[in-house]
Parts: C-alpha cells; structure tokens; sequence
C-alpha cells in the first residue's frame, strides 16, 4: 500500500484462520482456533466486539463466544466496560518476550534505516510462516507517499518480491508442497471480484502455480525479484536474500514503494543498494529469534 497514513485492516480472515479449520485433533483445532482470535488485535485494533472478532478469525459465532470466555479466564483477554474485548495482563509478559527475541540489533537497524535514506523506499525484513511472509522489522521511506506495511503484518507468499526470493531457495518438492498449501487455504466459491484485504494471506482463487514458479526461477537466477502491481496496484517491490542463512531459513531484505518511482534505472540501483545492504546484514545480525 503506498499512502501516507493508511494502515492495514483486519476484516479479512488470515492464513492462521484459515488453517484452523483443517486441524485433525480437536486439542490442535482449539489452540488454532484460539490464535485466530487473537490474531485479530492489531496495535490500530486493541479492543474489538464480539461481531468484530466473528467476521476476522472466520470462525463461527458461539465458537468465538467460548474462545473469549477461556481467554478471559487465562487473563490473555479482557471485557471492557463498553463491552468490548481487549488484550489482557498476561499478553504482557509475552509482548515484552517476542518483543525482545525479533528485535533487531542496533547496527541492523542504524544500515536499514541508512538504506531507507539512500534509496527512498521503506526498507522491510520478511521471513517466511507457511504460506505466508511475515514483516519482521522496517524503516519507513522518508516521503509521505510510501509502502506501508506495520511489523508482524502477514502477506502473501506466493506475491510480490519478498515471497519469490524466500521461495527461490527452496527444492522444487518443497515448493510444490507450498503451492499445494496454498490452494488449500482458497476461500470455496470466492471470485476475483469479490477478493480478501491486500493484506489477507488467504487467496481469493487458486494460485497460477506456472506463474510462481516463473518468478522464482527468476530470482534464483537473477538473485533478486522485483514486483509491479501484484499485490496492489501502483505499489511495487524488490529484494534479495540476506546471505549465509541455513538451509530451511531464508530472511529477505526489500524495498516497497509507489510504481511511479521504480524505473528501469531505479529498480537497478536499488537492486545493488540491497545487495551491500543484506551482506552488511549478515555481518550485524538479525533478530535473536532467528539464531
């Protein structure tokens, strides 16, 4: 999204949602069911109504009801006095962990804000969940018209820059697994002129698998990917891996921003821009939970 104060919403249900209903144990389906819950609060959302929880985690309504009790109950949520749900005591301390385990040191976040000055883009780190990529640190461009994702958003996988590059060192039987998984998730019925948010993992139709692979192969070559418009139109992408990774563990390193501004000769300097950037990475470190 390129805008200047527009954040994500989260009207649609997410990849985690989606997934829940798949669970073959019920002990497995529950924990699934209750992270869909949770996953509707976002620091924009902190406090919903029940309706409002019904209509992001996908799940019927009684089972939301029960899900919120049990949460009360374990101090992850809490009632408002307007009737409201809002996080609870206890998502403290577990705030104040994750926020600790995926902060990124002080010399990875002092290079990507340099890069975001250099190039004038937002700068986003992803690391790869399923089928989705996962914003795990950023340093927003400098201009008012900009890429707008937040930290701990959830984007497709299969589109955009930073998907085809984590996707592009995987073995071809491990990508067509992903592929499968995610079809899997498409909504039944669903049309393209009736999609999920931008920022919905969940497909509205089942992937151009051709079309991915496509890309990937391309970035695998190329050793980056760029995007015009595949997600959003007018927002467009590129990245690159951060070098030295294990095996099973890519982290991308990209910048995202309006279409007007990615040229042919920008699109290149930016591809060089990212490449000093993600080896300074490898070098200043990523978050701990990535170790």
């Amino acid at each position: 999204m390129t805008s200047a104060d527009t954040t994500p919403s989260a009207a649609a249900p997410s990849a985690v949602a989606a997934a829940s209903v798949r669970g073959d144990s019920s002990g497995v389906r529950a924990v699934s069911r209750a992270l869909a819950v949770l996953q509707a609060f976002t620091p924009e959302r902190s406090t919903q109504t029940l309706s409002e929880l019904v209509r992001a985690s996908g799940l019927p309504r009684t089972t939301v009801l029960r899900l919120v009790d049990t949460l009360v109950a374990e101090g992850m949520l809490q009632h408002g006095p307007d009737g409201r749900v809002g996080v609870g005591t206890r998502m403290i301390h577990w705030g104040a962990f994750a926020a600790r385990a995926w902060a990124v040191p002080a010399a990875t976040a002092d290079r990507m804000a340099a890069l975001a000055e250099a190039t004038g883009e937002t700068v986003s780190l992803y690391v790869r969940r399923g089928v989705a990529r996962v914003v795990v640190a950023q340093s927003p461009s400098p201009h008012s018209l900009r890429h707008v994702v937040q930290v701990g958003d959830e984007l497709p996988l299969w589109i955009g820059a930073a998907g085809a590059v984590l996707l592009s060192g995987e073995p071809a039987d491990v990508l067509d697994a992903t592929l499968d998984d995610v079809d899997a998730t498409a909504h039944p019925g669903a049309t393209a002129s009736s999609p999920t948010t931008p920022f919905s993992p969940v497909p509205a139709l089942p992937v151009d698998r051709d079309a991915v692979r496509a890309r990937v192969d391309r970035a695998r070559g190329e050793g980056w990917s760029v995007s015009h418009g595949t997600r959003e139109p007018g927002n467009s992408g590129i990245a690159v891996l951060v070098p030295g990774r294990p095996p099973g563990r890519p982290v991308a390193l990209a910048l995202g921003g309006p279409t007007s501004r990615f040229t042919d000769d920008a699109v290149l300097r930016f591809a060089d821009e990212l490449r000093r950037a993600s080896s300074d990475l490898a070098r200043t470190g990523l978050p701990p939970a990535l170790d």
